[in-house]
């Protein structure tokens, strides 16, 4: 008996298994798939201890060994399959081109998978050549094509979609609404509605296929976000008067763009008509209203709403809680914040960053760096790593309160946690953090030592806040110590020092 690897069988199978039914001259011959892995045909391939020897397949016997098993393209299938699924594209394109090679045709919907995965991993190059071996040696389908003009598009490669588009139209592909979508979609993300519009009415005057929810909904959302609630409405209309019902995602765009214009009690009575139009709200629309109220300080109104929300049988999410807190927060209310996120989590929810960030930064306002810290450890354990904005907000207050050691500690450290800096230390840095890295400036000994660390941009000097003159004028003097260095007054502190700091010093350029 000859025993096969299981890397060639069913998935079903879990250890080798044997064949009493092929001859042993058959068996010892080499595959097709191992002749891809090994171009090297004509050699013979001996394996380590009791592994069977492996030998080229003749030409003569390849028949008759497809025949035996149909081995090679079955096979040859299951191994670009497997590592398409595995994201190993780069090895898919190297079975692909071996089926190819072999005038095997390849399969329309595994080669657009790969072209999408080689989009996806920004690997355009290789998308394009998988579309290329689809065209030359396959047959090429619309789904096909609208996964090249949609990576093209992703990858702000515009022309190269328009291209693809012509190409499609004079091979005899008729673009179907999903290609049109795609390039409305394109030209709305850029800003260039009137490009969008443009696509629209080709569209309209297709018989083929006509425009969709997802349509309307692009050209909506688009219209908002540059401050036409208006012409929304009027596609709103126009989408209805098509017989397509919108559903509760382009009814809250609606309700969104509304409250973004500051028109909140038309969006309220936009909201109440929604029953009636046969949608149901959802918390994403309760969000987006309460968001609305307590951005206007009316907290009545937004105490009264959410009782709606809880009459309606409607539960918070984790975004209406982040709402209440950090409007909680911005009113001074941080023990009513404190006390919600128990709620969260007497509920269930874990509190996210965005209802962390405004309790950190409204402990810190407060001098309560205790409880700041305190929350960005529970943040931590909670799963959500903080940010630069979380460590500035701390570093400053630490500053503020005659701790400018510690927070140059922790600015030493944020690499480890995960954070590293964006050299650039604002305003926000605070004050006493300039005057320390300001005084280790003036501690040295030799400022030429200071040319070695070979800063970009050295230090950044605020005129204002109180900054010693008589030591500004003082570091002026070492200008001509440092050739080629740019100084200039900024409102941005962006601080580089020696010794003491140059361990800190490299993470800023």
């Amino acid at each position: 008996m000859t025993t096969f690897s299981t890397e060639l069988i069913s998935h079903n199978y879990s250890f080798p298994f044997t064949s009493k039914h092929l001859k042993p001259s058959l068996l010892s011959l080499q595959s097709n798939v191992v002749s891809c892995i090994n171009p090297n045909h004509n050699a013979t391939i001996h394996h380590l201890g009791n592994q069977p020897k492996v030998r080229s397949v003749l030409p003569e016997t390849k028949p008759a060994l497809a025949l035996s098993y149909d081995f090679e393209e079955t096979h040859l299938m299951r191994l670009l399959n497997r590592s398409c699924k595995a994201g190993k594209y780069s090895e898919s394109l190297y079975f692909l081109e071996c089926m190819v090679a072999k005038d095997y045709q390849p399969d329309v919907i595994l080669c657009t998978k790969l072209i999408k995965g080689f989009f996806n991993s920004r690997n355009i190059d290789k998308a394009t050549r998988v579309m290329g071996i689809l065209e030359k040696y396959g047959k090429p389908d619309v789904f096909a094509y609208n996964a090249v003009i949609s990576g093209f598009c992703k990858a702000n490669r515009i022309e190269s979609a328009k291209t693809v588009l012509d190409t499609m139209k004079r091979k005899g592909f008729s673009p179907d609404v999903v290609t049109h979508n795609i390039m409305i979609g394109t030209f709305c993300s850029k800003g260039k509605i009137d490009l969008a519009l443009k696509v629209f009415e080709e569209l309209l005057k297709d018989n083929n296929c006509k425009p969709t929810l997802i349509t309307y909904t692009i050209l909506i959302e688009a219209y908002i976000l540059e401050g036409g609630i208006d012409e929304a409405l009027k596609l709103l209309d126009e989408m209805l008067s098509r017989g397509l019902e919108p559903d509760t995602f382009t009814y809250n765009v609606i309700t969104r763009g509304l409250c973004k214009e500051g028109k909140v009690d038309r969006a309220f009575e936009f909201v109440r008509t929604l029953n009636s139009r046969g949608c149901k709200p959802d918390v994403i629309t309760y969000n987006i209203l309460l968001r609305a109220l307590l951005n206007q300080g009316k907290w009545d109104e937004g105490e009264k709403w959410m009782s709606e929300i809880f009459s309606r049988g409607c539960e918070p999410n984790v975004v209406t809680y982040s709402i209440l807190i950090s409007s909680l927060c911005r009113d001074g209310k941080i023990e009513e914040s404190v006390n919600l996120v128990k709620v969260m989590k007497e509920k269930g929810l874990t509190p996210d960053a965005y209802c962390y960030d405004p309790l950190i930064a409204a402990f810190c306002r407060e001098g309560k760096l205790d409880m700041a810290i305190e929350f960005l450890d529970c943040m931590i354990s909670d799963g959500f790593l903080p940010d630069i904005v979380n460590y500035n907000t701390i570093m400053a207050a630490l500053c503020k309160n005659g701790n400018g050691d510690h927070a140059v500690e922790i600015f030493g450290k944020l690499d480890e946690v995960g954070c590293p800096p964006n050299g650039i230390f604002t305003e926000c840095a605070g004050y006493k953090l300039k005057h320390l890295f300001f005084e280790l400036y003036c501690q040295l000994e030799d400022v030429k030592s200071f040319v070695d660390y070979k800063p970009r941009k050295t230090l950044y000097l605020l005129k204002k806040d109180g900054c010693d003159v008589e030591a500004e004028n003082k570091f002026c003097l070492h200008k001509e110590w440092m050739p080629g260095y740019v100084f200039e007054d900024t409102e941005d502190l962006r601080l580089n020092t020696v010794e003491k700091m140059a361990s800190i010093l490299g993470k800023l350029l």
